[in-house]
């Protein structure tokens, strides 16, 4: 059963309670591991975590945002969700960590953090 965009839904950055989850669902669908991303979006329904957008470095080191989505939503509401996580990404992220080098930093700190702590309550 696909979800409509007229349920109530709330597009919000992603905060520490959703660590456990997104981890969750990436272990599920065994994503490419030679690519390491930072979650920073997320898209809730009916207070369900649908979907949330990651900020990745991909093979070149280039930046680039995946999109992951946890149920089946609209087109709609799939087109808002990415152009809000897009705008996000260029028009603030970058400008929260200065540069684009520097958020690059922070993904790997990031992810160095999350597997130091993978026996702890976010694995």
């Amino acid at each position: 059963m696909a979800t409509t965009a007229n349920q109530p839904y709330l597009i919000r950055q992603v905060d520490l309670s959703d660590l456990a989850l997104i981890k969750e669902i990436l272990n599920k669908k065994q994503l490419d591991s030679d690519s390491i991303g930072m979650p920073f979006m997320a898209l809730d329904q009916c207070n369900q975590l649908t979907a949330f957008s990651s900020v990745t470095i991909c093979k070149k080191n280039l930046l680039s945002i995946e999109i992951t989505y946890e149920a089946p939503i609209s087109d709609t509401l799939s087109k808002v969700f990415t152009e809000k996580a897009q705008s996000f990404f260029e028009h603030q992220l970058i400008d929260l960590f200065g540069s684009e080098e520097l958020l690059r930093k922070g993904i790997h700190r990031y992810n160095n953090w999350l597997n130091q702590n993978r026996n702890s309550k976010l694995a």
